[in-house]
């Protein structure tokens, strides 16, 4: 957490915005003179002694299928170009209650369903380590938001590996919640329901767990959010995590990726070791068939909530995301079964593993960021990307993204600390001590030292 005003704070950030914005095209809005009136009135509050909420002055950025009272709320799509909320979604409104200055909308994949960020409707996002590169998705602006230090913290969402991937690709930390921690009110990521989350990304883990922990909490009005107490997420930072096992699946998670990406994911593990925690080999039987046999799951429920767009006005969609859409048009009531009872036994192969371990480490992504002219099938970038993610997904599992190192080309990497259900907690207690101990999370692109 920085010493400076909430004001510094926020004009630096939009400093920022103004000089790297333009090539990263991170935002489709930005709210500087609201976020600048919010920032001087805590501020105001912090010199009076009435202020002192978790993210006092901590400047946010907020994907833009996440409503913010009366900025519009495009989804990434000119199906919603004119949508513009009356009232903030009910996690902007805790976000600010803990002080947060919101600077802006953040641009994503078409409806949150790709993972490369290249939008026809609001522009490309490119990564900030490389703007040859995309910076994963759906919450590509989100990431590359806090990539380019043009926020502190940023909010996602995250079905298949919105937020982790992202998170990863532009070597920031990422957390996909357990699911019915954080309500979705006043989110518009319809996906799949049985998986869909938001989640927080930010500079380090501290401000991840900060950002959860104002977040999360029971909605009456999602279907899905959870009546349960909500564990501590922050008494434990700064713990030892000496005897806490980690689980490391080496086949298939360990293989086919991109030189650079294991050997690093093998070195925080070791370094997790040096502070304690015992690394545990096991194995996740299935996991490489599992992804694809629950697909039809994913595919004909998306297909369900756009059908009907679908039907009125087909070219209104990006034809990427109009391509994966039809993926689901034929899935027969069958084949949804058939991929319910394959998501119920991966799970199961889970559960087994976590009553052996208390987290399972793997690589967040099996590459890194790949090169735009190399991106144009998304289908198949969206597929490789989340090849590890989609699969803890399934099970409901809270996933940290944890910046792990970086390849040859300089591109990032992340480490993925997958945990049981509600135990946040221990994710965090992990990953922040990883990061009191390496200093991955504290590099920044070279955009940034570039003179203008």
């Amino acid at each position: 957490m920085t010493s400076q005003s909430a004001v510094e704070e926020t004009r630096r950030c939009l400093n920022n915005i103004e000089r790297f914005d333009p090539v990263v095209n991170a935002y489709i809005s930005v709210l500087a003179d609201n976020a600048l009136s919010e920032a001087e009135a805590i501020d105001r509050a912090r010199e009076q002694g009435t202020v002192g909420g978790l993210l006092a002055g901590v400047p946010i950025s907020v994907k833009d299928c996440i409503d913010v009272a009366g900025i519009p709320c495009t989804n990434g799509s000119t199906f919603f170009a004119d949508y513009v909320p009356e009232n903030d979604a009910l996690i902007v409104q805790r976000l600010r209650e803990a002080g947060a200055v919101i600077l802006g909308k953040t641009n994503l994949h078409e409806f949150a369903y790709g993972s490369t960020t290249q939008n026809p409707h609001y522009g490309s996002t490119r990564n900030p380590w490389d703007l040859d590169r995309i910076p994963s998705g759906s919450s590509g602006g989100a990431g590359a938001s806090v990539a380019a230090q043009m926020c502190v913290g940023a909010v996602g969402s995250d079905t298949g590996g919105s937020v982790r991937t992202p998170a990863a690709i532009n070597g920031v930390s990422g957390l996909r919640p357990s699911m019915g921690s954080i309500p979705m009110t006043g989110s518009f990521t319809r996906i799949c329901p049985a998986i869909d989350t938001v989640g927080p990304l930010g500079e380090s883990v501290e401000i991840v767990a900060r950002m959860f922990a104002v977040m999360a909490g029971y909605d009456d009005d999602d279907l899905y959010s959870v009546r349960k107490e909500q564990p501590d997420s922050l008494g434990g930072l700064g713990n030892s995590i000496k005897g806490t096992r980690i689980g490391l699946p080496r086949k298939f998670f360990l293989e086919n990726l991109e030189e650079g990406v294991g050997s690093a994911v093998e070195a925080a593990a070791h370094q997790l070791a040096a502070l304690g925690a015992e690394i545990v080999d096991v194995e996740l039987e299935g996991a490489e068939g599992a992804q694809q046999s629950v697909m039809p799951m994913v595919w004909a429920d998306v297909y369900q909530y756009h059908r009907e767009r679908i039907e009125i006005s087909p070219a209104q969609f990006g034809q990427d995301v109009l391509d994966r859409l039809l993926l689901g048009q034929d899935i027969t009531g069958y084949e949804y079964a058939a991929a319910l009872r394959a998501r119920e036994g991966w799970n199961r192969t889970i559960d087994r593993v976590l009553q052996q371990v208390d987290v399972i480490l793997t690589p967040t992504t099996p590459i890194t960021a790949p090169l735009v002219e190399e991106s144009s099938d998304m289908l198949s970038i969206t597929h490789h990307l989340t090849r590890f993610t989609y699969l803890f997904s399934w099970a409901g599992l809270p996933g940290l993204s944890v910046p792990c190192g970086f390849t040859s080309a300089g591109m990032p990497i992340g480490m993925l600390l997958n945990g049981r259900p509600w135990e946040e907690a221990l994710l965090f207690q992990i990953g922040h001590s990883y990061q009191n101990n390496t200093d991955w999370h504290n590099r920044c692109p070279p955009l940034l030292n570039a003179t203008s």
